[in-house]
């Protein structure tokens, strides 16, 4: 089990690093004539192994949603509402995510034949089992009744460097962050109450993260009384729905977060550019140890409290 936990670990860092050029998504479109003035669009993402991208109604609040959004056009009629199919789905199967690739059709109808260009913005995010991107945004313009090339407005996404391994600091930097109340908390007041502090980055949309908490929970109510203290720092932006995975998943630790998702100064200090990502520290704010998992954490909080 050891070997597993950190044959998954390596993975991780392997899959967040190894492919800094190139985002496991891609995006190719198309307008095909169906009617007199009518076209059906076609956005298809392909997605690279082991990731998937979520469709447009997540199941059970897991990943962020896919969102399409077309802007306004005075010679555009949107007909209908925005299909799906994922690359791998049968006939009236319902997924939880596509894991080869998902196409998206939307049918347009023009109001003449004048040349015209369709301008959109696709909201998405990639994840494994083990952990989730960033969310991204893009914009795009599709050419509908004239001769030219989808264009990409933005520079081409790269996937973000996972911190390495062996940071370069062995201290934490201490914070202060609301809690669910909306009341300070310092961790550094926290941290000093506890012989060990594991602080947990996480997210109500990442599936991996929802699942490493839960299995966090019997750990914190075994060695809570001893000195193990849990402190959940939420890369949500969305303030309900961190409060209710709290709620649902039972996280009675404290629970902070800035809601400032990727871009919360605490996480670009510590490089966080996928989740789930944790930190166990002592006393005083020295690191322990980085990205501890299942039989892993288990072992190493067994023998800090022997």
């Amino acid at each position: 089990m050891k070997k597993l936990s950190l044959f998954i670990f390596f993975l991780f860092l392997m899959l967040s690093a190894g492919a800094q050029d190139q985002h496991p998504v891609s995006w190719e479109f198309s307008a095909e004539r169906t009617a007199p003035l009518t076209y059906l669009v076609k956005l298809h993402a392909s997605v690279k192994a082991p990731y998937h991208i979520y469709p447009q109604e997540s199941f059970g609040g897991m990943g962020l949603p896919t969102e399409i959004i077309f802007e306004a056009h005075d010679n555009v009629e949107l007909q209908g509402d925005i299909l799906e199919k994922g690359d791998e789905q049968q006939d009236g199967q319902t997924l939880a995510y596509f894991a080869k690739g998902a196409t998206f059709s939307q049918t347009i109808k023009l109001k003449s034949e004048d040349p015209t260009s369709l301008s959109f913005t696709i909201k998405y995010m990639a994840c494994t089992k083990q952990m989730c991107l960033p969310p991204s945004k893009k914009q795009f313009s599709l050419a509908i009744n004239h001769a030219a090339a989808a264009v990409d407005k933005v520079d081409s996404e790269k996937t973000p460097a996972a911190a390495s391994a062996v940071e370069g600091k062995s201290q934490y930097a201490h914070f202060s962050m609301a809690d669910t109340e909306g009341k300070m908390v310092s961790s550094e007041e926290s941290v000093s109450k506890s012989r060990y502090t594991f602080i947990d980055f996480w997210a109500s949309w990442c599936a991996p993260c929802r699942k490493l908490g839960r299995e966090l929970i019997p750990v914190y109510n075994m060695y809570k009384s001893q000195g193990f203290n849990v402190i959940g720092v939420s890369l949500d932006t969305d303030a309900a729905a961190w409060k209710k995975a709290i709620q649902a998943d039972g996280y009675t630790w404290t629970n902070l977060s800035d809601l400032k998702g990727f871009e919360s100064p605490l996480s670009k200090k510590h490089q966080i550019t996928a989740i789930p990502r944790n930190l166990l520290i002592d006393r005083e704010g020295k690191i322990i140890a980085r990205d501890l998992h299942g039989e892993e954490l288990v072992k190493t909080i067994r023998q800090l409290f022997k």
